[in-house]
């Protein structure tokens, strides 16, 4: 089956000599092979410097001669020209022929060398222009050996001329002495080239030598220490193989060994002692394993198997029940590694098998207690919804009457319109708090949306105020809010919520302040490049220690139990604040002593837009009052389906104000009934309904209309539960809208002009 570790081991020191001679030897040949190589390499270097220093000293030798066969050229015209002795003549030729022979020897050995190019071209140039000058001046004087025969103006003009041929001569020396000055540069330059590289050679050649010997001790020394290691493994083996069979026995991992081409399996003593036989370590058959399979998993585990030794999976990692002496079902983890040829086929298979039926029965206990506490979550979550809708259901007639009684309290005496004050102020509180709660559920589920648009700041600033500074008067304490700088700025964001997280900070800093005030002060701040909006929340109130700053920002928790009991409130409003501005893309931020009053900082990226026109709240209401009287006619009817009678009473005063005719359904049954029997142009639906609730009813309603073929009927859902995902729950019913309780009178009069204009579209 498996080779003893002995013979094992020994393949592995033979193997590991071989494959360190080896690497030795290409090592060796290596090095030969480089030092070749760089003698050749450097042999080669040293011609071609040697050839460059040559070729240098040619340049300069022909620009030597050069400047001689000019001022030759000269000298053979002045003494013909004086003496009229053809053999000066002749050398004249002779020179002009050696000055053009020698530029175009330069030419040829500077051709790679742009800038000596250049300036024999310049040579050139003037070399023609002296060669013409020369020949000119020639024929003008005819030769005489008696100047007297010079008359003076062709004594003037022949001045002039030998001042013309001097500057041309002087500029063809002068050039050609650049030529030499680069050519001495060059020579200088490969000189000292040839000398460095001479020394490399040398110390290459030196270096190489050195190698070789080094390598060659070295490998002696190899050779030596492989045969004292072989020697030394062989008197460990023994004790290796003595050390490795006790760490199988002692381990609680059963190990087992599988010869896949022999079909023998090596178990070790434990491989069946968790499973409580008594037995030593042995080889026996595939089947010993099989066999203890529970039926239930047999097909799973081999499938693996199957899959893994045909390269299907990358490793073997199972989970299945064995069974146990006693007769009862252990979980074992399997895992292993095979050992595959060339050409991929597998033939051995070792791995570990370990008792992991603890750890199941804790995941299975783990799942039980997970699949309980979202059952309670669930549990929860309803009840919060029910709780929303018993709460949210009386008080949306109780803010309702609230805001009628508001409206009429300037008939009311003071005691009348102070019952009403604190009726109103105390449904607000009833409604933030509620408001609070659901808010924080959506936040903490992550589904809070923000509606987004373009808003005047100036208008929430001043609801702010309206709301803020009346509460700060009751207390006795200042209340200043300076934003000047944005009065003339509109903001895109989400209003409602900005609104929403600045009444959280002011109540909070009234709430804590008993003597002196709060500050609030709005402003621009460029932040990296970019605008934030800055809102600085500022009180002289009881301030928090630095230790308490993130308590504060928890959920239902506060700095300090005594303040709790002092000054009430849920702990909701900062935290809410908080994820509000972040979600915006925001934070706030405290800064506080304690004794001394706090600072909570607001910081929202916002985009500044143009000023647009701002309507306050009570204007707008009125508008929209209206145009709904406008544009709603005797014949356009309403039906609203509301079981809870305050409601009923509430949204009835609402649409008697802006002029509409409506009926009342108090269940989906009663609302079927009407809407079969009339037209109506907008149904307002209650969700939760005795008998039959609003989408049941909605249902019905869009069933029986496109079975008949009639106009699609405008549904506005109304539902007191407003938690996460009771919007998408009414559209997805049917619904054309959705408006939580309490009713906003502004949002629902939105809605019922949206519906009336739309049904004037279709009808024209």
């Amino acid at each position: 089956m498996h080779r003893p570790i002995s013979e094992k081991r020994k393949g592995d020191l033979d193997q590991v000599f071989i494959r360190n001679f080896v690497i030795f030897i290409v090592l060796l040949l290596s090095c030969a092979g480089l030092l070749t190589y760089n003698l050749v390499i450097g042999d080669r270097e040293l011609d071609k410097t040697d050839d460059l220093v040559l070729h240098t000293h040619d340049v300069i030798t022909e620009a030597e001669q050069l400047s001689t066969l000019i001022e030759g050229m000269l000298a053979a015209q002045r003494g013909y020209l004086i003496t009229a002795d053809d053999g000066f003549l002749e050398e004249y030729e002779t020179k002009k022929a050696g000055v053009s022979e020698h530029v175009a020897a330069l030419s040829e050995l500077t051709i790679d060398d742009p800038s000596q190019q250049s300036r024999l071209d310049e040579i050139r140039s003037y070399f023609t222009d002296f060669s013409k000058q020369l020949e000119e001046r020639a024929q003008l004087i005819e030769p005489t050996p008696e100047y007297a025969a010079i008359k003076d103006q062709d004594l003037v003009n022949t001045l002039k001329d030998v001042e013309k041929i001097d500057n041309l001569k002087d500029n063809i020396v002068r050039i050609n002495s650049s030529v030499l000055q680069e050519a001495y540069t060059q020579l200088n330059e490969r000189v000292s080239s040839l000398d460095n590289k001479k020394s490399q050679y040398l110390k290459t050649l030196l270096f190489s030598v050195l190698t070789g010997t080094i390598l060659l001790l070295v490998f002696n020394g190899f050779l030596l220490k492989v045969q004292r290691k072989r020697s030394q493994a062989e008197e460990n083996l023994k004790e290796t193989e003595e050390r490795f069979a006790l760490a199988v026995e002692g381990t609680e991992d059963g190990i087992f060994d599988w010869d896949v081409k022999n079909d023998k399996v090596f178990y070790s003593g434990q491989f069946f002692g968790m499973l409580g036989y008594e037995r030593k370590g042995y080889t026996g058959e595939v089947e010993d394993f099989k066999e203890l399979i529970h039926p239930e998993d047999i097909e799973n585990v081999w499938f693996c198997v199957e899959q893994y030794l045909g390269g299907q999976l990358s490793e073997f990692h199972q989970v299945f029940r064995m069974k146990h002496k006693s007769g009862r079902w252990i979980w074992i983890q399997s895992r292993a590694k095979a050992l595959f040829d060339k050409s991929g086929k597998a033939y051995r298979m070792v791995g570990a098998h370990t008792d992991v039926t603890h750890t199941v029965r804790e995941k299975d206990k783990l799942k039980a207690e997970k699949d309980q506490a979202q059952e309670a979550n669930m549990a929860k979550s309803e009840f919060l919804a029910h709780m929303s809708h018993e709460i949210r259901t009386p008080l949306t007639a109780i803010s309702g009457i609230a805001e009628i009684l508001e409206k009429t309290k300037d008939d009311m005496d003071d005691k009348k319109k102070k019952l009403v004050h604190t009726l109103s102020s105390s449904t607000e509180s009833l409604k933030d708090l509620v408001n609070d709660i659901l808010d924080f559920s959506k936040i903490e589920s992550g589904e809070l949306e923000l509606d987004e648009e373009i808003f005047s700041l100036s208008e929430v600033f001043e609801n702010v105020i309206s709301m803020m500074s009346l509460k700060a008067s009751e207390k006795g304490v200042s209340f200043v809010f300076e934003y000047n700088e944005l009065k003339q700025s509109d903001f895109y964001g989400d209003a409602k919520r900005i609104r929403q997280i600045l009444i959280n900070l002011v109540n909070n800093a009234i709430k804590f302040t008993e003597e002196g005030g709060v500050t609030i002060k709005a402003e621009i701040e460029d932040r990296a490049g970019h605008d934030y909006l800055r809102i600085d929340v500022a009180d002289t109130g009881i301030g928090i220690v630095p230790e308490n700053f993130d308590l504060v920002f928890e959920r239902f928790r506060q700095a300090d139990s005594s303040v709790s009991r002092k000054y009430g409130g849920t702990g909701l409003g900062l935290p809410i604040s908080r994820n509000l501005a972040r979600i915006m893309g925001g934070d706030i931020f405290l800064s506080s002593e304690a004794g001394k009053g706090s600072t909570f900082t607001v910081l929202l990226p916002m985009k500044i837009e143009a000023k647009g026109q701002i309507i306050p709240d009570n204007e707008l209401n009125n508008k929209l009052t209206d145009k709904i009287r406008a544009a709603i006619s005797d014949e356009q009817k309403i039906l609203v389906v509301e079981d809870y009678e305050g409601n009923v009473l509430v949204l009835g005063y609402l649409l008697e104000e802006i002029g509409a005719d409506f009926d009342v359904a108090g269940t989906g049954i009663e609302a079927l009934k009407l809407w079969n029997a009339n037209h109506y142009d907008i149904i307002l639906m209650d969700i939760q309904m005795p008998e039959m609730d609003g989408f049941t009813a909605t249902h019905e309603i869009r069933r029986i209309e496109k079975q008949r073929k009639l106009e699609r009927t405008p549904i506005i859902g109304m539902t007191a539960h407003a938690l996460v995902g009771d919007k998408d729950k009414c559209i997805e019913a049917g619904m054309d809208a959705y408006l939580p309780k309490p009713i906003v009178e502004e949002d629902l009069k939105k809605e019922i002009l949206k519906f009336i204009k739309k049904g004037q579209k279709r009808a024209a």
